[in-house]
């Protein structure tokens, strides 16, 4: 690979300052005159049946300008998913379900209009235990069956009968919110020409659509405009915020702005699933793996929303990055009055990875091999197929990376200085690999990219920035291709009306997206410049470069022109200076795929290293983490920086779902709805770092790289747990590792 300028290196994001000092207009930042205040009135109980809405009271309120229930929905009364109303009309089945909303001259009288609205409910029977099953209503039925010959008929329960060793357990993960710092708000507004604007947080512009619908309006009459994001994970997917605004702002003929508590988010957003996972992992005593059985059973909650791919997607990676030669796995999301569950950073795996890596511990352990040369004898080579009969894609390099953190991991255990801890403390060490998928089948998407006189340029892209460093990560990407600097780049993104659309942010597929088509623009316009600049250097195209806007002939430095005399002759020419990129990824190809479509695997994966030390209060159950290693190939680091603030960000993520977060609920309704109730990592609770970027230049993205936003998090809450494990010398089934589940597990309270 040439040498590269600008992929690789950490110059300072453009929107640092303004973000170190408090300077970016988040969502609810944004103001307009004569604006009114939005309200939405929530299902006091569920599962209920609505008889009545009474909404005189609230009308009569002097500067309550209006209220709306389901009847007042002009077009389609569902969101981004059919079974899913926007405003609860019958039946009320989640205590997040919206039923009303009002429009006031501020927060106070909207407050008061919804608690005059009187509602009267028929309470219904309700589900709230997913893993009952005996009257279950199941979303989803995912089954595989996998051996080395794929016409093979093969009898996994005899296999596994005969294996020389065999673990089985059942592990559960609680119920997790997205916990983003800053809650759902905006603005929205018709202008003089009858468009419909919509300034709200989103991790994805293509909600205009949904609105729309909604609406009754033609598309092209709502525009939605996505400032930047204060966290999403998942969470700001849906269109039911830009719909309200919008409603509320057609009905005044007013500017309507809304903002949600953090009480309101936690009690309305969606969550990510609870798993209950039942593994049978049987390996023989020459240390090699033989079969896994997997069952996992996900809480859908109260709609079906996306359970159906990420109970797959769960499924696809539940064999962890290791060879089995045969498995059978199966995964079914059911039905409940829970809040409902959707995407969440990981989307599935991270629960997945505490149960295969708990599992792998423990057959090291019985087979008494030590864990790390266990996972080195059984990983998952480039051809070899997960547990959907997927071939993995492309090279492994989990070798290097469980070499590089198992040699750091051992420096700490032989470091005499600290001594023995004293009782009743104990310490303890987790290793273990993961892997993460980045990019579905047929993900596609435009950036468009344009050449001023002057030499700058425009970039356009549609993928919102979730403050993962989306916009510098595109900047970076033309700047290569353009030879242009960085100060001369200025980007514009996620805005359905200016902006090439492309997808969601989600799912870690933007870099790859985005970013692909940031840089196929890009190419088409250096192309395009260097057929202007051979003949104004009379020489041959392949042998010119661009740099600092200056494009030389290789060999010959001397041999140069500026890029504005170029741009000066494309111009006279009629050669276009703007140029609209797009990447096409296609259907997976591997025999079996029809039984899942799309959803049956990722477009690549990133396997990665984690390890954590920790020491355990045996006494009380307390935990507290000592070090931390984090190691991942990228394929390329576009932002070295970026690369690691996700590795540290989103394990630090995963931690949370290991040691702490989890959403307590009492018949479907949230009892930890605030931030000292629910519990997230802060500072405090960071141990010392270390990370390791490999580069294997062998991602889907732009010179290789990776989406590398959701990988790291999957292995937080593995790594954790499989350090208290050690620490304690038993074993862990449940995350969180709480203080009182730690005791439980040592038999000191019940």
């Amino acid at each position: 690979m040439p040498q590269l300028d600008y992929i690789g290196t950490s110059p300072t994001k453009s929107d640092a300052v303004v973000k170190a000092v408090g300077d970016t207009i988040y969502g609810d930042d944004f103001r307009l005159p004569g604006e009114l205040y939005g309200k939405v009135l929530r299902a006091e109980i569920t599962p209920a049946r609505i008889k009545k809405i009474d909404v005189k009271k609230a009308l009569s309120i002097p500067g309550v300008h209006c209220v709306l229930t389901a009847k007042d929905i002009p077009g389609q009364n569902a969101g981004r998913y059919p079974d899913f109303p926007l405003l609860a009309n019958e039946i009320v089945l989640d205590i997040g379900d919206p039923v009303a909303l009002i429009a006031a001259e501020n927060r106070d009288l909207a407050e008061e209009a919804a608690k005059s609205i009187k509602i009267t409910y028929e309470k219904l029977s309700g589900s709230y235990d997913y893993r009952d099953l005996k009257n279950a209503e199941i979303v989803c039925d995912w089954k595989t069956l996998k051996s080395p010959n794929s016409s093979q008929k093969f009898d996994i329960d005899k296999i596994i009968e005969n294996a020389d060793v065999v673990v089985e357990n059942t592990y559960t993960s609680s119920c997790v919110d997205h916990a983003f710092i800053e809650p759902e708000g905006g603005m929205a507004w018709v202008d003089e020409s009858g468009l419909v604007n919509i300034r709200v947080p989103t991790q994805g512009i293509e909600n205009y659509k949904n609105v729309a619908s909604v609406l009754g309006l033609p598309a092209s009459k709502v525009r939605y405009d996505c400032p930047m994001l204060g966290g999403a994970f998942g969470g700001k997917e849906h269109p039911q915020l830009g719909a309200f605004l919008a409603l509320l702002s057609i009905e005044t003929g007013r500017p309507v702005r809304m903002a949600y508590t953090r009480e309101e988010t936690i009690n309305s957003g969606s969550k990510k699933h609870p798993f209950e996972m039942k593994y049978i992992s049987a390996a023989n005593k020459d240390g090699m793996l033989v079969a896994i059985d997997v069952d996992i059973i996900g809480d859908a909650g109260a709609y079906v929303t996306n359970s159906k791919g990420l109970l797959l997607g769960a499924l696809c990676v539940s064999g962890g990055p290791y060879n089995y030669p045969y498995a059978r796995g199966r995964a079914r999301a059911i039905l409940t009055n829970n809040p409902f569950t959707e995407a969440m950073r990981g989307v599935g795996a991270n629960q997945v990875c505490f149960a295969y890596e708990s599992q792998m511990d423990e057959l090291a352990l019985k087979l008494k091999i030590d864990p790390t040369e266990f996972r080195l004898k059984n990983i998952i080579k480039k051809g070899e197929t997960l547990m959907q009969n997927q071939p993995v894609p492309g090279r492994v390099m989990l070798p290097e990376l469980f070499d590089s953190v198992a040699k750091k991991v051992a420096k700490r255990k032989n470091k005499k200085i600290e001594g023995s801890i004293p009782s009743p403390w104990v310490k303890g060490f987790g290793i273990i690999g993961n892997i993460g998928g980045y990019g579905r089948p047929l993900n596609a998407g435009d950036a468009f990219l344009s050449i001023d006189d002057d030499g700058s340029v425009q970039l356009r892209a549609g993928a919102s920035d979730v403050g993962a460093g989306q916009t510098q990560t595109y900047c970076q990407i033309a700047s290569e291709v353009l030879g242009i600097p960085l100060s001369d780049i200025s980007p514009i993104l996620s805005d359905s009306h200016i902006t090439p659309l492309a997808g969601i942010t989600a799912g870690s597929r933007q870099t790859m997206v985005s970013g692909g088509a940031t840089f196929d623009a890009g190419m088409q316009l250096r192309d395009r410049l260097l057929d202007v600049a051979s003949e104004l250097l009379e020489a041959s195209k392949e042998d010119l470069n661009i740099k600092d806007s200056i494009i030389s002939v290789i060999g010959s430095p001397k041999k140069t022109v500026r890029l504005t005399e170029v741009i000066k002759k494309c111009k006279e020419n009629n050669v276009p200076l703007h140029a609209t990129g797009n990447v096409k990824f296609g259907e997976h190809e591997y025999e079996g795929n029809e039984i899942y479509g799309a959803g049956g695997g990722w477009l690549d994966y990133v396997f990665g290293v984690h390890a954590a030390e920790v020491k355990v209060n045996k006494e009380t159950g307390e935990i507290i983490i000592l070090n931390y290693w984090s190691g991942h190939d990228v394929g390329q680091a576009i932002n070295s920086q970026h690369v690691e603030g996700q590795f540290e960000g989103g394990t630090m993520m995963g931690i949370g779902h290991g040691l702490m977060e989890e959403i307590l609920l009492e018949d479907g309704k949230v009892l930890t709805e605030h931030f000292e109730s629910y519990l997230i990592p802060t500072a405090s609770e960071t141990p010392e770092w270390e990370n390791i970027i490999l580069e294997s230049r062998e991602g889907l993205g732009p010179y290789g790289a990776k989406g590398i936003g959701e990988p790291p998090c999957t292995a937080g809450a593995a790594a954790v747990a499989c350090a208290v494990s050690d620490a304690i010398g038993e074993r862990i089934k449940q995350i969180p590792v709480t203080p009182d589940h730690v005791l439980e597990v040592l038999g000191k309270i019940k």
